[in-house]
């Protein structure tokens, strides 16, 4: 099989669960990933083979989602731990740090929800998907002082948006080994 077509389909579990990060719906998540990959296969001579095909991908999917964003202005956010590939989160097991834990992953995810598209964006592909500034800043077709501005302000937003009172501690999370 031919390199670009390894290189795509090893990026599809991580299309699938940004688009899925991004519109919360599996299906529509499906459809996004699936006009992706088309429209990266149909322009697949415009990749030039210098850098990540990965990013390129993730650049197509979220002009792609900009698009459907901009007709319907409803993309909320889930993160579903079937499409996390990586070790899910979990509270200790003390009952009442369990429940803490879900309440401040709840609001985090309501949070989250909330945040205008461009810095949502920004944090998916930063924290879901672990990239660097310069690749989000290649992919959003942003400079790279923006990337750093939104997510600076994602992340304030969602500070002020879980704050605890002092009395309440969040209790760690930790992953499952």
């Amino acid at each position: 099989m031919d390199e670009f077509l390894d290189q795509l389909t090893r990026s599809i579990p991580f299309l699938r669960r940004y688009a899925y990060a991004l519109v919360k719906d599996s299906s529509k998540a499906d459809d996004l990933v699936q006009d992706c990959l088309e429209k990266g296969l149909a322009k697949r001579d415009q990749w030039k083979g210098d850098g990540s095909l990965k990013s390129w991908l993730y650049r197509i999917l979220s002009n792609i989602h900009l698009n459907h964003y901009r007709q319907n202005q409803t993309n909320p956010l889930h993160f579903p731990a079937e499409l996390t590939e990586r070790t899910p989160l979990v509270p200790d097991t003390d009952t009442t740090s369990h429940q803490l834990s879900h309440l401040y992953l709840r609001d985090l995810d309501k949070g989250i929800n909330q945040l205008p598209d461009e810095q949502k964006q920004v944090l998916l592909l930063i924290v879901l998907e672990g990239l660097s500034y310069s690749e989000v800043a290649a992919i959003t077709q942003v400079p790279l002082g923006t990337v750093m501005s939104r997510l600076s302000r994602a992340r304030e937003t969602l500070r002020k948006s879980t704050a605890t009172p002092s009395s309440e501690k969040v209790p760690p999370i930790r992953r499952i080994k």
